[in-house]
């Protein structure tokens, strides 16, 4: 059996999902680490004997399976894992598991549930559960291109959908995969995890220029128990010099697990007045209860020896860290002293004057220590950001 068997759920349409899962398992080959693709809509379309020219064509027949009845949808999936489960019990121990499948589909003005928590449960016994996201505002302009236009208007029966609706899609992805991480665990008995993971992340050169995190990505899916950190930071105020620091913190404790980075989702810059009020509640949701809920650790980061700026976002994910029983450490080089600090925000002796201190810490007297043995991961995603640039499909 292999070694790791991961769902990717996320939506069908505006993440270029496949080319980005691709790439990431293009990484992990160049690391020794193999990786096996699985897509279930190739799958069903497979087993009824389509094969498209095109995505175009694709696209359209994928449309006649959703627009069917329902129940003979249900059934081509729960055909398409069991031929799933086939193939992966032929591959070797040293193969990871990918498997992409959305988790609810926009469909009609609604949101078309998946529930296919049962088969996966019994059948595909997946470690991990992966969502895939990206900013809202990409999406919308992904869903603006030729192929896009014609998802929308194939499967979604729609010319567009608005931030809004994105965000209600996104908002489901999580919540159905949510579901099925939980019934595998009640089925199968295993510590299944979800995950939502943001698909870029600002490069390591210039992070004003993203770039797509097949570092972490890769991690995650042929890792067995790979730790997970959520950094936590101003993202408002801070001079260059205090920027590179918080960026060389953060690019360092890659080596020690995987990394989500409040700035993988790119702010846009042009928030509509109407949508403004929703985008800012999803923020807050998103980091508070989808990345700090679900990650083993919060990493804070406040390097400042003068006047530090007040960073409500900082406490209030410290706070919600607490609250579910997060581990928690704090890099604090002044003003550590304080009551509602030590003991109370985080442990007393996890408030560090300096990252050099933090490490140490994680490496000699955490328990269960950490050790960067992720580093391989870390220096092949140094050299890919070099490699030149490619075309998105």
């Amino acid at each position: 059996m292999p070694k790791k068997i991961s769902i990717i759920t996320g939506p069908i349409v505006g993440l270029k999902s496949t080319s980005f899962i691709n790439e990431a398992i293009e990484f992990c080959s160049s690391i020794g680490e193999k990786v096996v693709f699985f897509n279930i809509f190739d799958e069903m379309l497979e087993l009824n004997g389509l094969q498209p020219n095109n995505a175009y064509e694709e696209v359209l027949q994928i449309a006649d399976i959703v627009n069917g009845y329902e129940y003979q949808f249900q059934c081509m999936r729960e055909k398409a894992y069991l031929s799933f489960a086939r193939k992966i019990s032929e591959l070797g121990d040293n193969v990871s598991v990918v498997i992409r499948t959305p988790a609810s589909i926009e469909w009609r003005g609604y949101s078309l549930v998946l529930k296919d928590h049962r088969i996966i449960s019994q059948v595909i016994k997946p470690d991990i559960i992966v969502t895939l996201i990206n900013a809202e505002w990409k999406i919308a302009e992904h869903l603006k291109g030729n192929y896009g236009q014609h998802v929308l208007k194939a499967i979604a029966h729609q010319k567009e959908l608005t931030i809004p609706k994105i965000l209600e899609w996104l908002a489901s992805e999580v919540s159905v995969s949510e579901d099925w991480a939980e019934w595998v665990r009640h089925i199968s008995g295993k510590n299944v995890r979800h995950i939502v993971f943001g698909m870029e992340t600002p490069g390591l050169i210039n992070r004003n220029k993203y770039v797509r995190d097949i570092e972490g990505f890769a991690k995650l899916i042929t890792q067995k128990d790979v730790p997970t950190f959520y950094t936590s930071y101003s993202m408002t105020v801070a001079t260059e010099k205090i920027r590179k620091r918080i960026n060389s913190i953060i690019w360092n404790l890659r080596a020690y697990g995987v990394v989500i980075d409040p700035a993988s989702i790119e702010l846009g810059t042009n928030v509509c007045e109407e949508d403004e009020s929703v985008v800012f509640a999803y923020t807050v949701c998103r980091d508070l209860r989808w990345d700090v809920k679900k990650v083993d650790a919060v990493v804070a980061i406040h390097p400042y020896n003068d006047m530090p700026p007040l960073s409500t976002g900082m406490m209030d994910e410290l706070g919600h860290a607490r609250a579910y029983n997060k581990d928690r450490y704090l890099i604090l080089p002044k003003g550590g002293g304080s009551p509602f600090t030590r003991d109370n925000y985080v442990p007393a002796n996890h408030v560090f004057k300096t990252e050099n201190d933090l490490f140490e810490f994680i490496e000699k007297k955490r328990r269960p220590v950490l050790k960067p043995k992720y580093k391989k991961f870390q220096n092949a995603f140094a050299k890919w950001q070099k490699r030149p640039k490619r075309t998105s499909k």
